[in-house]
């Protein structure tokens, strides 16, 4: 197995015409599973995000049983979607969804180091749907970690 979440070389993107926000490319690999992401760059830089995530993931290494991975951030006060990638520590394995949280439904004082918290707990299935889940062990993590420490 592996893993990875990277921006890609690819130019920036404007998906909203009106607002000129830009997004970055980027690509989460689970496995066999490659899954683009799109985040947005009007309140995040791509620096900002590649510390979250290194961040992140290094708690699910040193044992947290859960994390989010934020691959597109809003300000909590806009009445935007925030898309995260939960990931649950199960012993070695980490299994890994993707959720849009929307920011207008955070409370009061929200905060990025609150967000794990308000996550919740991993669930298989969600108003009669199963949740797609991606399986990484925590050494795919571990070896990514390795791997990226000298381009951050």
């Amino acid at each position: 197995m592996t893993f990875s979440i990277e921006f890609t070389d690819e130019p920036v993107e404007y998906p909203d015409e009106e607002d000129r926000v830009p997004f970055g490319p980027g690509l989460l690999v689970m496995g066999e599973t490659k899954e683009g992401i799109l985040a947005n760059l009007g309140e995040w830089n791509k620096k900002d995000y590649v510390s979250h995530w290194r961040r992140e993931l290094q708690a699910i290494v040193e044992g947290s049983l859960k994390v989010a991975l934020i691959s597109s951030y809003c300000d909590p006060l806009q009445n935007l979607n925030m898309e995260i990638w939960p990931l649950y520590r199960e012993g070695d394995l980490v299994r890994i969804q993707n959720r849009y949280l929307w920011c207008g439904t955070f409370p009061p004082g929200f905060k990025v180091s609150d967000l794990n918290d308000f996550i919740g707990d991993r669930v298989e299935v969600e108003d009669g749907h199963r949740l797609s889940e991606w399986v990484v062990t925590v050494q795919d993590i571990q070896e990514f970690l390795e791997r990226s420490a000298g381009s951050s």
